[in-house]
């Protein structure tokens, strides 16, 4: 009885996947906490340059093993992972201003210069792997006049294994969960660098 359960479940894994396996968009939604973060007195900048407010991660693969057709998708980074980052940088500092470009912003102490460095997501190959995504930018902050203070370079993965589908997850959830997580935790370590620098 329990080798058979086992089997079914095994087996269930190994089929996940079958069908259109076609992810749509998944939905991007940074959680950040500000709890710890020490407030100073700077006036910053935050400079938003198109190609990171509107970057996209289109993906689609050939036929995964066990799999009966491409998985394809759409993933929208740059507007959330814009309004997270305005979160934290304006719980930190004494007032933020915004702009596309240093022209835009006037009568700061510091700016920052955020950049998507790389991003991959990628589905699992077979029914028990998992789906795993990874993550890295690059922040560039600068003086008023100019100068180069810092530049913070964070790489961060994410993962969820298809095991999760015994409790009712989707390949949509997991994709989601992966995604997120890799972004949540480089939101993090960049708001613990904030707080080793200011």
């Amino acid at each position: 009885m329990k080798i058979s359960t086992l089997f079914l479940c095994i087996t269930a894994l190994l089929l996940s996947g079958c069908g259109t396996m076609d992810m749509r968009k998944i939905s991007v939604e940074p959680k950040i906490s500000t709890e710890n973060i020490r407030k100073s007195s700077l006036r910053a900048g935050l400079v938003l340059k198109e190609h990171f407010t509107d970057y996209k991660y289109n993906f689609e693969t050939g036929k995964q093993l066990f799999l009966l057709s491409k998985v394809r998708g759409e993933i929208d980074i740059g507007k959330n992972l814009s309004n997270a980052l305005y979160g934290i940088v304006s719980s930190k500092f004494k007032s933020v201003s915004m702009g596309s470009n240093i022209n835009e912003i006037d009568d700061v102490d510091i700016y920052f210069v955020p950049n998507i460095k790389s991003f991959t997501y990628s589905p699992p190959y077979t029914g028990l792997s998992s789906h795993s995504a990874s993550f890295e930018f690059e922040t560039e902050i600068f003086s008023r006049d100019g100068k180069l203070q810092h530049r913070i370079n964070i790489k961060q993965e994410g993962s969820r294994s298809n095991f999760n589908q015994l409790v009712g997850k989707t390949n949509y959830d997991m994709a989601c969960g992966a995604v997120n997580e890799a972004i949540d935790n480089a939101l993090k370590e960049f708001t613990d660098k904030l707080n080793e620098f200011y």
